[in-house]
């Protein structure tokens, strides 16, 4: 694997594992969402499995193929986006503030998202694809639908304070 493969991989997997830490009912993300109709709180928790878990499977199409540099640069900028408007208390918005922990690994997933657009977009103007076009197995990517529907469910329920 080239090194701008193990750099957006690297990235792409440090950002879906830092965004799971923040769960709702966890151990880090303990706010109380439950102002919110808990349709937005599904379809906001639905984005960001998405984007976590996708950030998992891009990771693997990168590293296969060698490609996806440009939807790698569009992760990093939800991963920005969602940080910076939730560390700006624009959305979503609780009445209980955030934790330090909480905050600092907004940061760091800031951090992580910025560094993961401007890698990507720089080294894709250097990256040589495969022709190989890789696919999870069927049974992965059942697997990973599950999984995704196991966190929203979680996530959503948690973050409603039920």
């Amino acid at each position: 694997m080239s090194n701008s493969r193990l750099v957006i991989t690297t990235l792409l997997v440090a950002s879906a594992l830092n965004l799971a830490l923040m769960i709702p009912g966890g151990l880090v993300e303990t706010r109380d969402f439950s102002a919110y109709p808990s349709v937005v709180l599904g379809a906001f928790n639905v984005f960001l499995t998405v984007l976590g878990l996708g950030s998992l499977v891009l990771a693997y199409t990168i590293t296969k193929a060698g490609r996806g540099h440009n939807w790698s640069a569009l992760a990093g900028l939800s991963f920005v986006g969602v940080y910076l408007l939730d560390l700006g208390r624009i959305f979503p918005v609780p009445p209980n503030p955030m934790s330090t922990l909480l905050a600092t690994l907004e940061w760091i997933g800031t951090g992580l998202g910025v560094a993961l657009v401007i890698v990507s977009l720089v080294l894709s103007r250097r990256a040589v694809a495969t022709s190989a076009t890789p696919s999870l197995p069927k049974p992965v990517m059942f697997g990973l639908g599950l999984v995704a529907l196991i966190i929203v469910a979680f996530a959503t329920k948690a973050a409603m304070g039920v």
